[in-house]
């Protein structure tokens, strides 16, 4: 059974020419600029950025707040709850009605063990096929947010956020299991500036725009036993747009339709084999995302909500990572792996109860495509098509303050591992060609986020 709450932070169930209530339904005067607020957005802003060093996630994510976390993202473009929801659609920040700030955390515990063969040009590793128990590439992976909004006036807002769109991290052993040849450590970081600006039309249609500078850090290593560990990090930069409108059909129910543009990270660094470097660069591929949300108040305690995202992934044909040290007295070489994603959906459905004045709780439901196919699957990133559940609890000490925490399991079934034509031939020119893994992975994925929202 899922429950809702009709009430969101403020007032947003309204039409946008509507007066901002506190948290017991009475009209509050604008509380205007703070003297102190500036100095927290700078600690809040610096926090943020040199903790990002240390985090990734999943490649695709849509956790970028706890507060849609607990819902598991429906109604994301059409809710306009509080600040975070910006990212789903810039067109939202117009139904905040005071200067805020959201920002979180989301946890991602990832629980990967990969069983079956690994082969180098057709010879088998050490250690193939696995051991009965398998080989963990598990990690830890922590994602933030920021969010912030500005109304200018009454029809007028601008805005800023600092998210994690994208973000992937596996990691193997390097040691003599044989499982570096086909992977070590995986991991792509992402960091997302978006400036937005938007407008209400009228009392009924809001749209909004903004731009991305999106900051990408990767690094893909391998071991070979034969020349030891074969490291290769790479930052680089790409640059997007994103767009939305959002529609208030009656008193009670709202639309959302956002796009956000594809994004090419063009990026070099240092690659290393047995105490030779080089430099390597590769183009990094990410997808366009577009997503149609709806909310509706059941009751003045009670909405639901469910939203529909379409990625286009099939951008993500091939990755290419040029001039990979191979050691001393040999020239650096091409890897070139066919990738194959294909363009999938994503759905959920949510639900919101207020329980009081100072409580409200949310569940959501939903099914994640996964843009992965055989035989181009490896261990890197074993994905496969998932269900997911969600719970969520928010709390309001004051009319001007949330604080949100959410959980979300993804069931997973067993993933078939191939990636034996994945290597494209006319391209890859190191001297041995990529590893080959035939198996399945075992995985398990848990997500937790927390939040805080606080507006002036």
């Amino acid at each position: 059974m899922l429950f809702v709450t009709t009430k969101a932070w403020r007032s947003t169930e309204a039409v946008i020419t509507a007066p901002t209530r506190n948290r017991m339904g009475l009209e509050r005067a604008h509380v205007g600029s703070n003297p102190t607020f500036s100095g927290y957005l700078l600690t809040i802003i610096s926090a943020l950025f040199f903790s990002s060093s240390i985090f990734a996630s999943g490649f695709q994510l849509w956790e970028e707040s706890a507060s849609s976390l607990g819902d598991y993202h429906a109604g994301g473009a059409a809710s306009a709850k509080d600040a975070s929801s910006i990212f789903y659609n810039p067109a939202g920040a117009t139904h905040i009605k005071h200067q805020e700030i959201s920002a979180g955390v989301v946890y991602i515990p990832l629980d990967v063990t990969y069983h079956g063969t690994i082969t180098l040009n057709g010879v088998p590793a050490q250690n193939s096929p696995t051991p009965p128990a398998g080989i963990s590439g598990s990690t830890e992976n922590y994602v933030p947010n920021f969010h912030y909004v500005l109304p200018i006036n009454h029809r007028l807002a601008v805005a800023f956020e600092e998210t994690t769109p994208f973000g992937l991290s596996t990691s193997y052993p390097s040691d003599g299991t044989g499982i570096g040849m086909l992977a070590t450590v995986t991991k792509l970081k992402t960091i997302n500036l978006n400036p937005s600006i938007a407008y209400a039309i009228n009392d009924k249609i809001s749209v909004g725009a903004g731009f991305d500078a999106m900051h990408g850090e990767a690094i893909y290593d391998d071991a070979i036993q034969s020349l030891g560990p074969i490291t290769n990090s790479l930052t680089g930069w790409g640059y997007g747009y994103n767009a939305g409108v959002l529609m208030q059909l009656n008193s009670a129910t709202r639309m959302g339709l956002s796009y956000r543009s594809a994004v090419t990270i063009v990026a070099t660094g240092p690659s290393e084999t047995s105490g030779v470097s080089s430099t390597v660069s590769a183009a990094f591929p990410l997808p366009a995302t577009t997503m149609l949300s709806i909310y509706h108040d059941m009751s003045h305690r009670w909405a639901i909500m469910a939203s529909a995202f379409y990625t286009q992934w099939s951008c993500f044909h091939e990755l290419v990572i040029k001039n990979i040290s191979q050691g001393a007295g040999f020239s650096p070489g091409t890897v070139a792996l066919f990738e194959n994603y294909r363009d999938t959906w994503n759905f959920s459905l949510g639900s919101r109860y207020r329980i009081n004045h100072f409580w409200s709780i949310e569940a959501g439901a939903g099914h994640d495509e996964t843009p992965t196919r055989l035989p181009y699957r490896d261990i890197r990133l074993p994905d496969n098509d998932r269900y997911a559940a969600s719970l969520g609890v928010n709390y309001y000490p004051k009319s001007n303050l949330k604080f949100s925490a959410g959980w979300t399991h993804f069931f997973v079934d067993r993933t078939t591992i191939n990636n034996s034509g994945s290597n494209d031939t006319s391209k890859t020119t190191t001297l041995l060609p990529p590893a080959v893994g035939i198996g399945y992975v075992d995985s398990q994925v848990n997500v937790f986020g927390l939040q805080l929202s606080w507006d002036f």
